[in-house]
């Protein structure tokens, strides 16, 4: 894993030409006269950190129980399993009055009892900072590795004896410069992907370079230009059979992010991707592209959350290089009792595949219900209820997941010290 050379001068001298000259009073970018009903506090039940020195430290450990009516995803001889979901996590932020420090660490392990072939273990881990020159000029860094399982309803995994796992390794080093109401922000950073053996043809390196630019038209609303260019490097070298799935990724996007007095808060984004595989024998994507995120605090017992996207993806399979995922969901957050927290999601989710000559659409539609009920400061119990169904149509859809149903019931204990 490395980060290009010619990525790291850009950002530097980005830096020295946009470096501001003096302080500003005030950060119009700043966003936070809101407060969702998730993230209201309330001492008689929110777990308090453990402070050790200039940092807090919070730690959680949840226990539950699923049933799952369709453990691989499949549209006939559907199998069914309990799991045994266990997570726990820890994670340290500095409180200085200066700089920044964070660190954390957390487990999701998935124990089938009859499927054991099903069982895993996620984790991630990470640790960041910030790096305050002055309170216009900011550097930020990152470091993490992890491991994940997909969902057995992606489309690599079909008729595969194994989930698709993989182990992931990501740095980033960023640069946020300020002046009035000038922002930039600069990013560089690499993500390794290594798959378990089924699925190594999917290994790769992603280097990135990223910017922003934004303008604040006042403290409530701003303006921005941003893009992305991503060199996507395989390690499986192509064959004449096989073509290289090496490229490069690139967008391009205008947007606003603001907190009106509606009550709404959020970003919008709209613009092209672009992606040009090396290989003559895979096909260019030059499509629209699109990334929203928009709260509404439509009373203080209830938030809505509307979400949008539309991006480009490799889904894993051997025909197709590239894929464009287009997702939309709204969430409602209902706090019914001062400990009683409610909360719904609906999302539709539409992959379009790439290939040339290859004809598939997936459609996705996934709803959830669940509660949260606060105990004390020390435990709650959580429930949820999930409901996937997925439709493959076109001339190569896959045969085995035309119409698949999966419903999952979770109840579960997650505690604090």
């Amino acid at each position: 894993m490395k980060i290009g050379l010619k990525h790291l001068v850009l950002t530097t001298a980005l830096a020295g030409v946009t470096a501001p000259a003096a302080l500003a009073q005030d950060n119009p970018f700043i966003r936070g006269r809101y407060t969702a009903v998730t993230d209201r506090t309330q001492p008689e039940y929110d777990p308090l950190p453990i402070v050790m020195g200039g940092f807090d430290v919070s730690a959680a450990l949840g226990v539950s129980a699923e049933y799952n009516d369709n453990v691989l995803a499949t549209q006939n001889n559907q199998t069914s399993d309990t799991v045994i979901r266990i997570q726990p996590s820890v994670e340290a932020h500095s409180h200085w009055s200066s700089h920044q420090l964070n660190a954390g660490v957390s487990v999701d392990h998935h124990q089938f009892l009859n499927e054991e072939s099903e069982t895993t273990t996620d984790y991630n881990a990470f640790v960041g900072g910030r790096l305050d020159m002055t309170r216009e000029v900011q550097f930020t860094g990152r470091a993490s590795v992890g491991h994940v399982t997909e969902p057995r309803y992606e489309p690599a995994a079909s008729g595969a004896p194994e989930p698709a796992e993989y182990d992931v390794y990501g740095a980033d080093l960023g640069t946020v410069l300020r002046r009035d109401r000038l922002q930039l922000n600069v990013n560089v950073g690499s993500e390794e992907f290594n798959f378990n053996n089924f699925y190594s043809y999917r290994d790769v390196t992603n280097t990135y370079v990223a910017a922003r630019g934004s303008y604040a038209i006042s403290p409530d609303v701003a303006v921005f230009v941003q893009g992305r260019s991503t060199d996507e490097n395989y390690d499986t070298p192509g064959t004449a059979l096989v073509p290289s799935r090496d490229g490069t990724l690139t967008s391009f996007q205008v947007g606003t992010s603001f907190e009106l007095a509606a009550p709404f808060r959020g970003e919008i984004a709209i613009g092209t991707n672009k992606e040009d595989k090396k290989s003559p024998l895979l096909r260019d994507i030059d499509g629209f592209s699109a990334d929203a995120n928009v709260t509404w605090f439509a009373t203080q017992l209830s938030t809505i959350t509307f979400r949008a996207n539309r991006s480009v993806f490799d889904p894993g399979i051997t025909q197709v290089a590239s894929a464009t995922a287009t997702r939309l969901g709204v969430r409602v957050d209902h706090e019914l009792l001062r400990n009683l927290l409610l909360f719904g999601d609906l999302g539709y989710t539409k992959y379009e595949y790439d290939g040339t000559g290859y004809d598939r659409q997936d459609k996705f539609t996934d709803v959830s219900v669940g509660l949260g009920y606060k105990l004390n400061r020390h435990a709650r119990i959580e429930a949820s209820y999930q409901l996937h169904d997925q439709d493959s149509t076109g001339v190569n859809a896959d045969p085995g997941r035309q119409n698949v149903d999966q419903n999952v019931f979770s109840i579960g204990l997650r505690v604090f010290p």
